[in-house]
């Protein structure tokens, strides 16, 4: 990411034809004032069935799947107008978000349909339970046949279903590794869900394209992680969808995760100085912290595992982009789609600018903020 003195885009069609003094100014101009172009954010990691509201499975219980898609159109607009112009939701229930993809007043959506997880794993409340490998074979090719865009599954335990640890391993690594297979044969990527080292080596050894929160931990939290695995997920080129953004006046995480959060960053940091990748999955809907805009707020997350703010902002646009095979995405270039965020201040001078949006553009259309 590079910033321009000359803050001007050129839009047809839907995307950026020219930019700064390659613009040529022979038609209508439009003033935004003092403010700060950047590309539209990208949220590598939402869940859009959910509000936040009670445990996740209390989230979804008793809603039938109509409601849970008008849950996730409203929280997908309302990740629109807080500058996030691309989300790719990691697990919805009975696919109801795939609909809702093309819907121009909705950012852009890679959904992933129900997360792959075995009888009673993370999140088999939303209907991905698998019982062995002819099953795990069969998950995967539904979610091929279903038109996903990325093949979700639940390596590890999670915080959010108390049937397993976190950091316990729930598929072995052949599983993991058939999973990979079948959907990249398909050409579609995979999103690894992982928390203890064990899933992620899996995840790395599978080749697997994003590997979400990879925190590292061990029983009870990563105390110092495997060197050999920081340098082998560095140089695989995978992205680390790092679980970054959160309210600043929420109640604080759990306790284990407050213990560990120290730890988990500074294997980020070694993870990036070893030449890693780290983009934002923000896990928006979680909970009361994790509203489906607040991704812009990562920012001071990434500068605390020790990006610049360049790098930053990169992590939260074009690197995020990338990461979810979207070259047109999170860039401000000629050829690129006209995804575009204005921000009141300077991010180099303030890197709180990011959470004050001030006007969106999505495909070069602006985005009526005051409807909801």
């Amino acid at each position: 990411m590079r910033f321009v003195d000359t803050p001007l885009l050129q839009i047809e069609g839907g995307s950026i034809v020219a930019v700064g003094n390659d613009v040529h100014l022979d038609g209508p101009v439009e003033d935004l004032g003092d403010v700060t172009l950047m590309p539209g954010i990208v949220d590598c990691h939402q869940h859009l069935v959910f509000d936040g509201n009670g445990t996740l499975h209390e989230q979804v219980a008793g809603l039938t799947d109509d409601q849970l898609a008008e849950r996730a159109r409203r929280l997908a607009r309302q990740a629109l107008i807080g500058g996030i112009t691309t989300v790719r939701d990691l697990g919805d229930r009975n696919f109801v978000t795939l609909p809702l993809r093309g819907d121009p007043d909705l950012p852009t959506l890679l959904c992933a349909g129900p997360p792959i997880t075995p009888v009673g794993g993370h999140c088999w409340f939303l209907g991905g339970e698998v019982s062995d490998a002819v099953g795990l074979a069969a998950a995967a090719q539904a979610r091929v046949e279903h038109g996903c865009d990325v093949v979700k599954i639940m390596v590890t335990g999670g915080f959010g279903t108390p049937a397993m640890p976190a950091w316990k391993s729930q598929f072995d690594a052949d599983d993991v590794a058939m999973v990979t297979k079948l959907a990249h044969a398909a050409g579609l990527p995979v999103a690894a869900h992982c928390h203890g080292e064990e899933g992620i080596r899996h995840a790395v050894d599978a080749g697997v394209d994003t590997i979400e929160h990879c925190t590292f931990m061990n029983e009870p939290f990563a105390p110092d992680p495997d060197h050999r695995l920081l340098v082998d997920l560095a140089n695989s080129g995978i992205a680390l969808s790092a679980t970054f953004g959160r309210c600043a006046d929420a109640p604080p995480p759990p306790d284990v995760l407050l213990r560990a959060t120290p730890l988990v960053r500074n294997a980020m940091r070694r993870v990036l100085e070893l030449g890693g990748v780290v983009v934002v999955g923000s896990d928006a809907g979680i909970n009361t912290a994790k509203p489906h805009d607040i991704a812009p707020r990562a920012i001071h997350d990434l500068l605390d595992i020790g990006m610049d703010l360049t790098d930053a902002l990169a992590s939260l646009t074009s690197r995020g982009a990338d990461a979810l095979g979207l070259p047109n995405k999170g860039r401000l270039r000629a050829g690129a789609d006209a995804d575009v965020v204005a921000v009141m201040g300077d991010p180099r001078d303030d890197p709180d600018a990011t959470t004050r949006v001030t006007g969106v553009w999505r495909s070069g259309i602006p985005v009526d903020r005051t409807s909801r």
